[in-house]
């Protein structure tokens, strides 16, 4: 599993409040500390988020719902969920949109779906590793 650093969430951070608006900064180095580590904590010895959807929830929640940074935690948000599954091999599917994204990130922040609800979103709209290639010809 590959996991997203300080520093590229900074990056990320950065690139999002420059090109989409906000404040940049951090608001508070724990809240982010906190980011960074929550999809690898363990509870007597079992990681409490095993998969790639678990740990992907949890970094986009508590980004939206911490607010680790002074502003544009909402967009960061959803370039950390983009970053985290392509360094991990996959992607949203084909047909999953901005607008349905958009409604996604205000869903969570306006408190209207739980880390639960996040991550049972993810399962039903990651790209399938099994999904046909499409050939010319067919």
């Amino acid at each position: 599993m590959n996991y997203l650093t300080k520093e590229d969430l900074l990056d990320l951070h950065t690139y999002a409040v420059l090109r989409y608006g906000g404040l940049l900064g951090i608001a508070s180095q724990d809240r982010l500390q906190a980011v960074l580590n929550a999809p690898r904590q363990e509870m007597f010895g079992t990681e409490l988020y095993p998969d790639l959807c678990s740990k992907a929830a949890i970094i986009t929640y508590l980004l939206i719902k911490n607010r680790p940074f002074v502003g544009g935690n909402e967009i960061t948000a959803l370039m950390a969920l983009l970053r985290f599954l392509e360094i991990n091999g996959t992607t949203l599917r084909y047909d999953v949109g901005s607008s349905e994204l958009a409604w996604l990130i205000r869903a969570v922040t306006h408190s209207d779906m739980d880390k639960e609800g996040l991550e049972n979103w993810l399962r039903d709209s990651l790209e399938t590793q099994n999904r046909p290639l499409l050939t010319d010809g067919m």
